[in-house]
């Protein structure tokens, strides 16, 4: 088991400096989100690839995944508007690019909400339909398409390691894979076990944090309803040995770095605790 932190808790710092606080905090890798201070498609260069390659490179950090920012934006994969359909569809097409070209082995994707006037059947076909064009697209190019499951206050379409296991037969491509982000299993109240029963060896990465139990705030690890030694606990007896990374975009960016010095405190006593 690895652990990383997610850029988009740093979005106010230089990309550069999210690698060097990976490093000294002890990480294994830092997820790149798709922020305009980071790596924002509409951006990518030859150049601001060398820069990456060379962050990983000088600070022996991966990148465990690629994250585009799409939510609440124009480029719903599963909205019955074709034009913002399609849309969403080339940004993660670019964002399969990126992901190559950066050394990241999975790309994050998402089902936004689609509104409520279009029934739930024909938001699923529109899903499935962009999912096989993105997944069709990565192939050759070295990188997992991984879904996650938001809560149900963000969208309706992918909540549940139900809905992964559905999407993942129905677009029937050995590239789609899906990842837990502990807050919806907890909303949702559904057992973590139940994504590695479910998914074996299709669910390839894991977002950690604290949670109320009823909204989809991530929170800091220690404080919130979660027991996190014990979750973690989990993980190892399912013999899940990718990357574990912290997401905690609902506190404070005030100070970033505190933030980050008290996550790796708290995964280091567990590491040390449960002998990881």
């Amino acid at each position: 088991m690895k652990f990383s932190i997610m850029s988009l808790d740093f979005k106010r710092l230089p990309l550069v400096q999210c690698f060097e606080l990976a490093r000294e905090y002890g990480f294994d890798g830092l997820e790149i989100f798709g922020c305009r201070s980071h790596l924002y498609p509409g951006d990518f260069s030859n150049e601001l690839r060398k820069q990456i390659l060379s962050y990983q490179e000088k600070y022996q950090i991966e990148v465990p995944m690629y994250t585009p920012n799409v939510l609440n934006l124009p480029l719903c994969i599963c909205s019955p508007n074709e034009k913002e359909r399609q849309d969403g569809v080339e940004f993660y097409k670019k964002a399969v690019d990126i992901a190559s070209q950066i050394n990241a082995k999975r790309l994050l994707v998402v089902a936004d909400h689609p509104g409520y006037t279009t029934p739930r059947r024909q938001i699923w076909a529109y899903l499935v339909e962009s999912m096989k064009e993105i997944c069709t697209y990565a192939h050759g190019k070295d990188v997992q398409v991984t879904i996650e499951p938001l809560t149900p206050m963000e969208s309706p379409v992918i909540t549940t390691v139900d809905d992964c296991v559905e999407l993942i037969e129905d677009v029937n491509d050995d590239v789609l894979y899906a990842m837990m982000d502990i807050v919806p299993p907890v909303v949702v109240q559904e057992p973590f076990s139940k994504y590695f029963n479910m998914l074996s060896d299709r669910l390839n990465y894991i977002h950690i944090s604290n949670t109320d139990g009823k909204t989809d705030a991530h929170t800091r690890l220690d404080e919130g309803v979660l027991p996190l030694i014990d979750v973690i606990e989990i993980f190892k007896r399912h013999n899940f040995s990718g990357f574990v990374t912290a997401e905690l975009y609902s506190e404070n960016y005030r100070d970033p770095e505190l933030i980050l010095a008290n996550t790796a405190r708290i995964i280091k006593d567990i590491r040390k605790k449960l002998d990881l």
